[in-house]
């Protein structure tokens, strides 16, 4: 399992002077609201162990996934600009370890320091990518090609090939019903790619479920490779 967070390895001594002394790693659990929508932002997140998902709603009730955050980012980027009130949802997917900044602290960090600026508006590019890649998938592909898409998405961001996930918040991150999903991990399991587990689902073959998946897996991953360079597997 990944222990450190990409964001937080590629800033240079100055910052991590100034974020350091308020840094605290917690575990968070599966379901856990870190940022409520149209709610005050108190601290930002940056994952080593775990998955957030970012969710859009509507005044229905309704919501739906826009992105996925592990190690490779951070939740409440928009705290470096002084901006504290969330647009969506932030909920733990995967639960595991983070690393958590008062939003003040972020802020004033981005103030002093270029470096840390630089990286989270990097950061922030690769994330609307992902968003707008995201979009078109589920417009356009096949449930399949999609579950393969994210659940390779979730193997990158967590560093690990076993994912503890419910088949429930499989289907609703994918926006189908659970006998979809049911019917999804089956044909994946049957191909040998996938294990499916009590609340968990593990990778047996990542080079197969690659294969499976739709081409925006690619373009999401090369994306945030050309902002912030590649994550270590």
């Amino acid at each position: 399992m990944a222990a450190e967070n990409h964001i937080l390895s590629k800033l240079d001594a100055s910052a991590l002077a100034l974020l350091k002394p308020h840094m605290r790693t917690i575990s968070v659990e599966h379901g856990e609201l870190l940022h409520g929508s149209s709610s005050e932002i108190e601290f930002a997140y940056f994952p080593r162990s775990c998955i957030i998902s970012v969710l859009a709603g509507t005044d229905q009730g309704g919501t739906a996934e826009t992105s996925i955050v592990g190690r490779e980012g951070m939740i409440g980027s928009s705290t470096i600009h002084g901006i504290t009130t969330s647009f969506a949802d932030s909920i733990v997917q995967v639960a595991g370890e983070a690393v958590r900044i008062p939003a003040a602290e972020v802020h004033r960090a981005g103030r002093e320091n270029e470096s840390f600026r630089k990286t989270v508006a990097l950061f922030d590019l690769s994330l609307l990518a992902q968003s707008q890649q995201s979009t078109a998938c589920q417009a356009l592909h096949q449930v399949e090609n999609r579950a393969a898409r994210w659940l390779m998405q979730c193997r990158r961001r967590l560093g690990s090939n076993d994912i503890r996930l419910t088949q429930e918040f499989f289907g609703q991150m994918l926006g189908v019903q659970r006998t979809t999903i049911n019917l999804v991990e089956r044909t994946l399991q049957n191909a040998g790619l996938i294990q499916i587990g009590r609340g968990r689902i593990s990778i047996i073959d990542a080079k197969g479920l690659h294969a499976v998946s739709c081409d925006c897996y690619e373009r999401i991953e090369k994306r945030y490779e050309e902002l912030l360079g590649p994550l270590d597997d």
